[in-house]
């Protein structure tokens, strides 16, 4: 029964492609609202995911950790943000 799904690394790539598709949806509203702090941090977001979703931070440690930089640095600047206004 169990069979007919993709392993569990699969799903978390399926997922990870899903929220990097919803960042940058996200990013592009940011973008035509006019607000560039938030345009940067989205994108920070879709840089991570798509470093994360691509299976390349599997194979080299460097980007894993550039991945896991990016996401900190991205919330970072969405609380930022969030904080001032």
């Amino acid at each position: 029964m169990s069979g007919t799904r993709g392993t569990g690394v699969q799903r978390f790539r399926f997922f990870m492609w899903i929220a990097t598709a919803l960042w940058l949806i996200a990013a592009l509203a940011a973008v035509i609202d006019g607000d560039t702090l938030n345009a940067v941090a989205w994108f920070g977001f879709v840089a991570a995911g798509a470093l994360t979703a691509s299976g390349v931070t599997e194979r080299s440690r460097g980007l894993a950790y550039l991945s896991i930089a990016l996401m900190v640095a991205s919330v970072g600047l969405l609380m930022g943000v969030f904080l001032v206004d």
